[in-house]
């Protein structure tokens, strides 16, 4: 009579320490699955930020305006300032400004651009000319920013770090129609460089458009893209070098 055989002590061992094996292995492989999906959905996500940022961007500073504003002490503001006297990165007047309820008031808007605890923060005021205690709207379009830097080309295609220039001999060619004034001078060119936390330094070109002036209606969605895509859309790239030609000036200045 044959007895009932079962698994040994040193048989359940083995199978034992098998399956935890591979227990840790599936776990370990689950995990780091795992964790580079989270940090692809991260990188999405930044990238997402930064390309409705760009849009926001886009949005202003192709549709600058050639109009200069009043403060709520009565001085005049140029169409652009940067810095701006009430500590802003950048300043500036925009075309644009939607009026779906057909409201009381002009399609031009004030915004400014400023850095804050790692955020870019954009501005706008409610009204262009100000009154004392204006209405300041507040919008953080990006975060883990670490530096903000604009420059300005002006006619002579070299960079400024301030608008207007402080030299005359680098004033650019004014709006047209507008008044030869320092308040209407409007850059051929804004170079915005960004240091981003994830992505490292981001650096944009807008180039020129015809500057709206400050009686000028704004042209519809359609043919404003239209305009955007002539002049070449913004994109992030790296720094570029400056291509400044001193001789050329030189013999400018003595004639």
């Amino acid at each position: 009579m044959n007895g009932s055989k079962g698994f040994t002590l040193l048989e359940l061992m083995i199978a034992i320490m098998l399956f935890a094996m591979i227990s840790t292995a599936a776990y370990k492989l689950f995990d780091s699955v795992s964790r580079a999906q989270q940090v692809t959905e991260g990188i999405l996500d930044s990238l997402d930020e930064i390309q409705r940022a760009k849009l926001i961007l886009e949005k202003d500073l192709f549709q600058l305006a050639a109009r200069p504003v009043r403060d709520e002490f009565g001085e005049t503001l140029p169409a652009v300032k940067s810095p701006s006297l009430d500590g802003f990165v950048l300043e500036f007047t925009r075309a644009g400004w939607r009026n779906p309820l057909m409201e009381l008031r002009s399609n031009l808007q004030r915004v400014a651009y400023n850095l804050e605890d790692d955020e870019l923060v954009r501005y706008y005021w409610l009204m262009l000319d100000r009154a004392p205690d204006p209405v300041l709207i507040r919008q953080v379009i990006l975060d883990n920013v670490h530096g903000l830097k604009v420059r300005f080309m002006d006619e002579k295609k070299r960079w400024n770090n301030s608008w207007p220039p402080e030299k005359k001999s680098r004033r650019p060619k004014p709006a047209i129609g507008a008044k030869k004034t320092e308040d209407l001078l409007m850059p051929h060119a804004i170079e915005l460089t960004m240091q981003h936390g994830n992505f490292g330094k981001l650096v944009t070109i807008l180039p020129a458009l015809d500057y709206k002036s400050s009686n000028a209606h704004t042209k519809p969605d359609q043919e404003q893209g239209k305009d955007q895509k002539k002049a070449g859309r913004m994109s992030f790239m790296p720094e570029l070098y400056e291509s400044d030609d001193e001789e050329g000036d030189e013999k400018e200045d003595e004639r």
